[in-house]
């Protein structure tokens, strides 16, 4: 007969199922920056949540993938030809399921973001 494994089971919870809280929590993560929290202090600068700006994220991706600098704040020399392909190839899924659902303005940009982000690609993978 196989030698049984044995294994400890430790509950690392901090709050009990009242909510109350049993014991302090030891986060080994170093505290996250003021500056880098996420969170806008002037929230009415950022573009409105829309389609278009979804996608566009999606494309910005594609592009900094490809080495496009896109931030002030992006590391230089960034460069992931895979990463550029999955970001395109979502892109295209979304164009396809999404399809006789977007308005013409929205399905004309996710065309002619497609087309140049592949030329775009193609390029780069070229140089591979």
């Amino acid at each position: 007969m196989a030698e049984e494994e044995k294994f400890e089971v430790r509950d690392k919870r901090i709050l009990n199922q009242e909510g109350e809280q049993v014991r302090e929590a030891q986060d080994n993560k170093e505290p996250m920056p003021d500056d880098a929290t996420g969170f806008h202090e002037h929230p009415e600068e950022l573009p409105p949540v829309d389609f278009i700006a979804f996608v566009g994220s999606l494309g910005a991706s594609a592009l900094m993938y490809l080495g496009e600098k896109v931030a002030p704040d992006q590391p230089d020399g960034l460069k992931d030809i895979a990463g550029a392909k999955q970001m395109i190839d979502l892109i295209a899924l979304l164009e396809e399921k999404t399809k006789g659902n977007l308005t013409a303005e929205e399905a004309h940009m996710m065309q002619t973001l497609l087309y140049n982000l592949r030329m775009r690609y193609v390029r780069e993978a070229e140089k591979k």
